[in-house]
């Protein structure tokens, strides 16, 4: 019997998937403790369900709009989400991934990015955080 093997070439999307963690303590959350670990697996599960074999979901470091994680980032479209569930990885997937229609809902810009509950952070040297 022979096995058929799908070969896939270069991915038409990449899905980035942030499942940073942060210590409790920290000020910024963790997409990880947002859920982000069960939303990378159902992103995948969706996308193989859907046969979308040239999506690449991949779990990622931080991302930065850690203040309306779990964030998520869909390139080469340039489209960053946040807030999102698993309950919205349907609509991602079916709408934006195999439809190529932004789940509009969902996205984020660049005031999301300048969230942050470090005051004083410009002044700062960079990696230096202050105390909570």
């Amino acid at each position: 019997m022979e096995v058929a093997v799908a070969r896939v070439g270069m991915p038409r999307k990449w899905v980035f998937v942030c499942i940073n963690e942060r210590p409790p303590e920290h000020p910024r959350p963790s997409c990880i403790r947002n859920g982000s670990a069960g939303l990378f697996e159902a992103i995948r599960e969706e996308t193989g369900r859907l046969g979308l074999v040239d999506i690449k979901v991949v779990a990622s470091g931080c991302l930065e709009p850690c203040m309306v994680g779990p964030a998520i980032y869909v390139a080469p479209d340039d489209v960053w989400y946040g807030g999102v569930t698993v309950d919205d990885v349907p609509a991602i997937c079916q709408q934006h991934l195999a439809d190529d229609e932004p789940v509009e809902f969902l996205r984020i810009g660049r005031p999301e990015f300048e969230l942050s509950p470090l005051a004083g952070r410009s002044d700062l040297p960079p990696g230096m955080i202050p105390p909570a």
